[in-house]
């Protein structure tokens, strides 16, 4: 095992030095009074003639794409809807797209939405880069390395990050598992912040999305491959979603505490698709793939257990965000209590009320699976303690209120 853990650690070396050279590209952000006017004018130069709207159903029965369509169409750009997804798009759900953007003559792809939608659109758009390529065949790191169709993200969730990350995570609901794509290609060509398109998100979304962009940023920065750049970008994210994050939960319509966690969700994905995740995202990807749990809420769940599995092993990193997020002379101890009592805030159960003990091995040793030797993780958990930590998270070892 320690032979097996000293490659992990060279693998992961590997992973930083490639992170510091390549040309990570950054999308170019529209925000401000003027995010969809500066928009339109940057299609029109692009020549964009018939664009692929990718959402999901929620985001449509909300109407929350009305006024970017009818902008579109009133500057001549013909719009094409795709909304056949789930809260975990699956391979068929990416293919499907595929033949609705071929069949409509599509040039240029819009996910409005969370996750989901931006990690289907940049999905779509690699299978169309790479049409004799399976999305199987593209796991794991740079099997695109094609020029994609344009894709731009319009986030109505201030959690994945999926707008500024250069990863798509897809379901394949024949094998239960999930996987990510990750290539350079797959950063968007631009981001448009609206928060006012945020404001209609249900509290119990507001709080998992948040927790979501939160799991990165620790993530990123409890993990080895931390750069100054990264825990700069982590630094930022942490000190606004602990301050923005319970405002918008109890106050919605407060476009201030919108936009920062707008802020908040690209700073972590800029910060974790330069160093990469952990085990909790390792866990919550199967507990999305088994049970069909969004990926905010998964992660969520596991942020806990796991940063205790951690306990003093993590210190140090700790210590030096509590600074930056809480104060001068504040304590790795102090930034857990304040992490455990926003949960709590937000309604964060303690338990996976779908989690059965008879699935705990599979999930765990899936988990191991995806972490190793991706995850350039602070310490390697083994599949006992893995098993541990789920277990604890069992429906009958729910806290007493």
């Amino acid at each position: 095992m320690a032979i097996q853990h000293l490659f992990y650690r060279m693998y992961h070396l590997g992973l930083r030095l490639a992170a510091m050279l390549l040309p990570i590209p950054e999308p170019h952000v529209f925000h401000g009074d003027k995010a969809i006017e500066q928009w339109l004018a940057y299609l029109e130069a692009q020549k964009c003639k018939r664009i692929l709207l990718v959402s999901d159903p929620g985001v449509l029965a909300l109407n929350l794409h009305a006024q970017l369509k009818e902008q579109l169409l009133a500057n001549h750009i013909e719009v094409v809807t795709f909304s056949d997804l789930s809260a975990n798009p699956s391979i068929e759900q990416i293919e499907q797209g595929v033949r609705c953007y071929q069949a409509n003559q599509c040039d240029t792809l819009l996910a409005i939405g969370g996750g989901s939608a931006m990690d289907c659109a940049k999905l779509i758009a690699a299978r169309i880069a790479r049409p004799k390529k399976s999305l199987r065949q593209m796991r794991g790191l740079f099997k695109v390395l094609r020029t994609l169709p344009p894709v731009y993200g319009v986030p109505t969730t201030a959690g994945t990050g999926s707008e500024v990350t250069v990863a798509a995570v897809v379901s394949d609901t024949e094998r239960r598992i999930k996987f990510a794509v990750n290539d350079l290609c797959l950063m968007p060509k631009g981001v448009l912040f609206l928060p006012e398109l945020t404001t209609g998100l249900p509290p119990g979304l507001t709080a998992s999305t948040g927790i979501d962009a939160l799991t990165h940023a620790l993530e990123a920065y409890i993990g080895i491959n931390a750069t100054a750049y990264t825990r700069d970008k982590s630094e930022k994210a942490v000190a606004l979603i602990l301050d923005a994050l319970p405002r918008a939960y109890h106050h919605p319509d407060d476009l201030g505490a919108r936009t920062d966690m707008l802020w908040a969700a690209m700073f972590a994905g800029q910060a974790f698709t330069r160093t990469s995740v952990g085990y909790v995202h390792a866990i919550a990807h199967q507990l999305g793939a088994v049970y069909g749990l969004g990926h905010g809420l998964a992660n969520a769940l596991v942020l806990r257990p796991i940063l205790d599995f951690y306990g003093d092993r993590i210190d140090a990193q700790m210590k030096r965000l509590a600074k930056h997020s809480l104060g001068e002379h504040s304590t790795a101890a102090e930034l857990c209590d304040r992490i455990y009592a926003l949960l709590d805030e937000l309604a964060i159960p303690h338990c996976i009320t779908d989690l059965k003990a008879e699935d705990i091995s599979l999930i765990a040793r899936q988990a191991l699976a995806e972490a190793h030797p991706d995850y350039p993780v602070p310490c390697f958990m083994t599949q006992q303690e893995l098993e541990t930590v789920l277990r604890s998270l069992l429906p009958n070892n729910e806290p007493d209120s």
